[in-house]
């Protein structure tokens, strides 16, 4: 990838996730963060090998993968949580997931369309202004357990309505 900034750019949008995946696989927290910066500069140094028509996160984690694997080659004791295959299961996991990702946010916007007007004012206030459930139940002049019970009603519709609609796409595909 021959645009540094734009590279930054994704490492930086990545970051997260990235720390979630090394995170998920490595026990001690400064062992994380070693892996992490090895995995980063790692990553700044085989920046011309990046295709960016594929997904940037599902590279990063395999560089990720790697450099843990090597780590546990060089010191046994190196202090991962898994064994290696389960390394790699756990990349493979992450990486469906994240194909998976646009198909269910499109899911979600669809479902939230269909929401009552109400339900989606609840669910801005308690997520998009990040109101606590008292917040909101004070501000819509309902009870704490009322706004607790619409919230969960509101999930569960979003959660049934979300899964129903990617099962239709996936008979679509067939």
């Amino acid at each position: 990838m021959a645009d540094r900034d734009a590279f930054l750019m994704l490492l930086l949008k990545n970051e997260a996730d990235l720390r979630a995946f090394i995170g998920s696989l490595i026990r001690d927290r400064d062992a994380r963060e070693d892996v992490f910066q090895e995995v980063a500069l790692a990553l700044w140094q085989q920046a011309e090998r990046y295709d960016p028509s594929r997904p940037f996160g599902a590279w990063a984690r395999g560089v990720a993968a790697n450099k843990i694997l090597q780590r546990r080659h060089q010191d046994k004791r190196f202090p991962i949580a898994f064994p290696p295959e389960t390394i790699l299961a756990v990349l493979d996991a992450f990486d469906r997931t994240e194909a998976e990702g646009p198909s269910r946010l499109e899911a979600l916007r669809h479902c939230l369309a269909q929401l009552p007007e109400k339900a989606r004012q609840l669910l801005a206030l308690r997520y998009e202004q990040g109101l606590a459930v008292k917040e909101v139940a004070e501000r819509t002049r309902h009870t704490l357990d009322a706004a607790y019970q619409a919230l969960c009603r509101i999930r569960l519709a979003l959660a049934d309505c979300i899964r129903r609609r990617l099962a239709a796409q996936q008979e679509g595909a067939r």
